[in-house]
């Protein structure tokens, strides 16, 4: 690493032009410069300067070392600029939630940023657990999850509920099948795979089909998709169910293609909580505000 004492003393010199003059600057004696100069042209292995009389000029490489600590400096001071700025709508935002929960918030996130465009949005989908790895590793700021949080060093808020549905095709090969469905009915069918599948299976099955537990866990799969707008496709062609939350239903395209299951007249229908969490000792900058009251008034 370069020797920052040693670099500073070089900027001053280019920008001076003149020994006595740097000494003066930096508070110290001309042999003192002269020294910081040459113990620096050893340290990068190139002559930096050519004396001519009084003067100097620069070399190639003093060209490229003044131009690339003239960047550092200017880098460094925009570092300390944005460190002590916080202002409601400016800066990047770095959220995290699930893939539908996305889909829901991400166009509201986009007219925000076009209201206020030194906002810049970041939006990762995913999962439960990698929502909460990437908040711990500092990837993001906020995340939604499903759960309440046990770790230390994050904290959890609950801010509503989302409605998840068993979600069937209105036909399978041509003809059409009951919205009443037993397990059975389901292991037939085999679901569709998706992030979130497998942990919204396993609370159907908890709340509706807690009998069948390991069968449950052992279904059948029939395809996996990771996009959203896509997940509900092989659900219409009559491929398998799955299970979304109701948002994310209500916005296919192909209504007339899909239904909700039902149990004994009841659909199978679970509401589960929603958290809001954060790091419990990185305070949120202000900028979040009014990211979490559009979360939570769109929840």
């Amino acid at each position: 690493m370069i020797n920052q004492q040693w670099l500073t003393t070089f900027i001053t010199l280019v920008e001076v032009g003149h020994f006595t003059q740097t000494a003066e600057k930096l508070f110290m004696t001309q042999p003192g410069v002269s020294q910081h100069i040459k113990k620096l042209e050893q340290q990068v292995n190139n002559a930096l300067i050519n004396r001519i009389g009084k003067r100097f000029e620069l070399t190639d490489a003093g060209i490229a070392l003044f131009e690339y600590a003239k960047l550092q400096q200017a880098q460094q001071q925009e570092l300390l600029r944005t460190m002590t700025l916080d202002e409601p709508f400016v800066g990047a935002c770095r959220i995290g939630c699930s893939g539908s929960m996305a889909a829901l918030l991400y166009p509201h996130l986009i007219a925000l940023q076009q209201q206020h465009q030194q906002l810049s949005m970041h939006l990762e989908a995913g999962p439960n657990q990698r929502i909460l790895s990437d908040l711990q590793a500092n990837k993001i700021d906020i995340g939604i999850l499903t759960h309440q949080v046990t770790e230390a060093d994050c904290m959890s808020v609950e801010i509503g509920k989302q409605s998840l549905c068993l979600v069937l095709p209105n036909k399978v090969r041509g003809e059409a099948i009951a919205k009443q469905v037993t397990f059975d009915d389901l292991a037939k069918l085999g679901m569709i795979n998706h992030p979130d599948a497998k942990h919204y299976w396993q609370q159907i099955t908890q709340a509706f089909f807690n009998p069948y537990q390991q069968q449950a866990d052992k279904i059948k799969l029939n395809g996996y998709v990771n996009q959203l707008n896509q997940i509900l496709l092989p659900v219409a062609s009559g491929l398998g169910f799955t299970v979304l939350p109701e948002f994310a239903v209500r916005s296919f395209s192909q209504q007339q293609d899909i239904q909700i299951g039902y149990l004994d007249k009841q659909a199978i229908q679970l509401f589960e909580p929603l958290y809001l969490v954060h790091k419990r000792y990185r305070p949120l900058a202000s900028r979040y505000e009014k990211i979490q009251q559009l979360i939570i008034e769109l929840i």
